[in-house]
């Protein structure tokens, strides 16, 4: 363990000079929220399509931030050193877990215009690939029927929430007394949580998103939506780094630490492209119907040009731009291609979202924009907000000298 002498000063945000960027944010979101709550409750003809455009922004914004706790995890299970100057902001990103359960209300209280499988449980004769599922969504335990479906969304939220708030509140503790085995418990700890990410992410990739059709399965899915988050996740935690570096603070992140970050969202992109093209070759290559139908959706008029579009921007220009080592040492180049992996992310949810709102072929709802706004602008409020509570870096943390002289 390294003693803390040659460290930097804890470093405390100071959003003097924001108001009115965070008046405006906090704005926008609540105009845009109220706008689409207005129109889904006026206009019962519109409902349907803003729980969709709903979801849509739901999970695009909970798979990016359950990302950044894969991170943590990942972190503290490697016992990694080179993260340490970085990893308090994925600590602030994972805790705005806590606030997507409030956005989650619509989600449940619009179920029946979500899911057809909830409708189709009450008609008097079931299809075959429902009855065969039946246990998983309403699990019967003699005569009582529990509702599955929601008990694992609660476990998913617990969860989510208890470990963003564990690893959080524990570096926290640790910037005040300094114990290194705190580190140790940490590590301990994440084994096990890193085994119920993976749990909780498979099957919630399959509850929210996969049982749109409830006739579909595929054994990747649950990897694919990961690597989509990963990817995504460590895109934004680039940013947040290079946003708060560009503004005076962070000054000991360097073009090493750049370099990681850009090799982890290079590996990542790899990952997704890899996992997409399997799980798309194994479907194709079995031709069973229930199967294929996913992406015969989304292989059909405008569809397909954007699917095309997801793959070459997702895959082929990551992999092209972050294939050399300057624009991964580069932290504007990096910044670059980090938005662009986040509007990529954005198709990626849409296209897998959308099409069962609109079978023929993509149909921009203004609503999927505002319900992007709606969530999104109120996450950003909440993040500057509270990013001046704590040290932006685990100020003693024993490997933080470590970072600090990091070589690779």
């Amino acid at each position: 363990m390294s003693n803390h002498s040659h460290v930097p000063a804890p470093e405390m945000f100071q959003s003097k000079g924001m108001n009115r960027f965070l008046i405006g944010l906090l704005s926008v979101g609540i105009i845009s929220l109220v706008i689409v709550l207005l129109v889904a409750l006026i206009f019962p003809g519109e409902r349907r399509q803003f729980i969709f455009s709903w979801l849509f922004a739901f999970l695009y914004f909970f798979t990016i931030l359950i990302g950044c706790l894969f991170w943590i995890l990942l972190h503290h299970a490697t016992d990694s050193g080179w993260g340490i100057v970085v990893r308090r902001q994925m600590e602030n990103l994972a805790m705005l877990v806590p606030w997507m359960l409030l956005f989650f209300i619509p989600i449940f209280l619009l179920r029946n215009d979500l899911w057809q499988w909830i409708a189709d449980i009450g008609k008097p004769h079931l299809a075959p690939e429902l009855k065969d599922k039946l246990a998983y969504f309403n699990l019967p335990i003699g005569p009582i029927t529990i509702p599955f479906f929601w008990v694992r969304a609660l476990f998913y939220f617990a969860y989510f929430i208890g470990a963003a708030f564990y690893f959080r509140s524990m570096s926290i503790k640790q910037d005040g007394d300094g114990d290194p085995k705190r580190s140790i418990q940490m590590r301990g700890v994440s084994f096990v949580a890193l085994m119920l990410f993976a749990m909780c992410t498979t099957l919630m990739a399959f509850d929210w998103m996969a049982s749109l059709d409830y006739r579909w399965a595929s054994t990747m899915w649950g990897v694919y939506i990961f690597a989509g988050a990963a990817g995504s996740s460590m895109s934004l935690i680039i940013l947040v780094v290079f946003g708060l570096k560009t503004v005076g603070y962070l000054s000991f992140v360097n073009e090493e630490h750049y370099h990681i970050m850009g090799k982890l969202l290079f590996c990542f992109s790899i990952f997704w492209g890899y996992i997409g093209f399997s799980q798309y070759m194994l479907i194709w290559y079995g031709n069973i119907p229930e199967e294929t139908e996913w992406f015969l959706r989304r292989n059909i008029e405008s569809w397909n040009t954007l699917s095309l579009v997801m793959v070459v921007g997702r895959f082929f220009i990551p992999f092209l731009y972050l294939l050399f080592e300057y624009t991964k040492r580069n932290s504007k180049f990096l910044a670059v291609i980090s938005v662009w992996v986040l509007i990529m992310h954005l198709i990626d949810t849409y296209v897998t979202i959308m099409p069962f709102m609109h079978p023929t072929g993509v149909q921009i709802d203004i609503l999927d924009l505002l319900c992007v706004f709606a969530i999104g602008c109120p996450l950003a409020f909440i993040f500057l907000t509270t990013l001046g509570k704590v040290g932006l870096f685990p100020s003693k943390d024993p490997r933080l000298l470590e970072s600090l002289k990091l070589s690779n």
